[in-house]
């Protein structure tokens, strides 16, 4: 039997083509990182709605919901002969039944069951849930041998309803996108970028009300917003920035390849990032922001107060004001060098690729 060999169940997508979202995304990530840790991954990809009509898009989770568990549970048996472990990425909520029987299928089988819990809001949906919806969590989060979680705010939460152990398994940059010497930023100006999704959950045109409430107080602002321009909310934001009294001191882009990307970070100053998205896990977005030095100011919501681990950098609203306060009290202090250097050295010692993965080889060289 392979002890270097390990089961994934997850949403992958078409690997040909871009990840459709962060799950996809932290799914082929995780999926290259145990490649690169030497392990042989047989793969199981979960059927996913695509963004068609409502009817359509139900039809297509009822028919996953009855179809995954059972030829998962048969791609397990055909593979049991030479692997121990199974991986399955689960975000609990309305997959939480379909969640409870990927695991069993793992279990009946004799396989070291891991999940990773990732995604945001596996808390507050736990606490706001049904006493039957709680009853499935617990026995899932029991029935495992590990739980990786994406955000440390879950911790507790397994501890509460298991005796299983956990293992908080963070996003982070890939090797080579950040610098590895603290960047030095502009002198004349102040900088602030959003870069990411285009939509109402992110709260862009919150962005653009802190930065025109800051063109009031300093002369010296710009704004870079980077994202599809796709949709009605991105064109909204669009229309919006062409009427704004600040508009030349914008700049709007569409996504950009990371090697751009790169280049446009190292002299920004500070990432607003008001999120409301309901499921927020480990953003991309941020980590890569925090990588250059820049200063995040964002939202109390899921494990944003985690990522950034200073009470001064997190709004408890999504009042403007609320982030001008905290931009305007950075500036006129004197401590935004400061913070910049302490942003780059929490993603150097906590979210680095080279960091995450060191861990990882460890934990599951333990569990398996």
């Amino acid at each position: 039997m392979n002890k270097k060999r390990i089961f994934f169940f997850a949403s992958f997508g078409d690997i040909k083509l871009p990840p459709s979202g962060g799950g996809q995304n932290a799914a082929r990530r995780l999926l290259n990182t145990l490649k690169k840790l030497g392990y042989d991954v047989p793969l199981y990809s979960r059927h996913r709605p695509d963004d068609l009509t409502p009817i359509k898009n139900r039809l297509i989770f009822l028919l996953a919901f009855i179809v995954d568990p059972i030829v998962y549970f048969f791609k397990l048996l055909c593979h049991r002969h030479n692997t121990r472990a199974s991986l399955y990425m689960c975000y609990c909520g309305s997959m939480m039944p379909f969640d409870l029987l990927a695991i069993l299928d793992s279990k009946v089988l004799g396989y070291k069951t891991i999940i990773y819990l990732a995604g945001g809001g596996a808390k507050k949906l736990y606490e706001a849930g049904s006493k039957f919806y709680r009853f499935l969590f617990r026995i899932g989060m029991r029935l495992c041998d590990l739980v990786m979680l994406e955000g440390e705010e879950n911790i507790g939460l397994i501890k509460e309803v298991s005796k299983t152990k956990t293992f908080y398994l963070p996003n982070y940059t890939e090797d080579g996108f950040a610098p590895s010497t603290f960047p030095e930023k502009p002198k004349d100006t102040w900088n602030i970028i959003y870069f990411g999704r285009i939509c109402k959950e992110k709260n862009v045109d919150l962005t653009l009300d802190v930065f025109e409430s800051l063109c009031k107080l300093y002369n010296n602002m710009h704004l870079t917003i980077v994202g599809s321009k796709d949709g009605e909310y991105a064109e909204r934001i669009d229309n919006r920035i062409s009427i704004s009294k600040f508009k030349s001191k914008i700049t709007r882009l569409t996504f950009l390849p990371h090697e751009q990307l790169k280049t446009i970070l190292s002299d920004q100053h500070f990432y607003l990032f008001p999120s409301n998205e309901p499921r927020e896990g480990h953003s991309n977005a941020l980590n890569e922001a925090m990588s250059f030095g820049i200063v995040p100011v964002v939202s109390s919501n899921n494990f944003l107060p985690d990522i950034v681990k200073n009470p001064k950098l997190v709004s408890s609203d999504f009042d403007s004001n609320s982030y001008v306060n905290i931009i305007s009290s950075i500036i006129d202090n004197g401590i935004y060098s400061s913070l910049s250097k302490e942003m780059f050295d929490r993603v150097q010692n906590n979210f680095t690729q080279s960091v995450v993965e060191k861990n990882l080889e460890e934990e599951l060289t333990k569990a398996i």
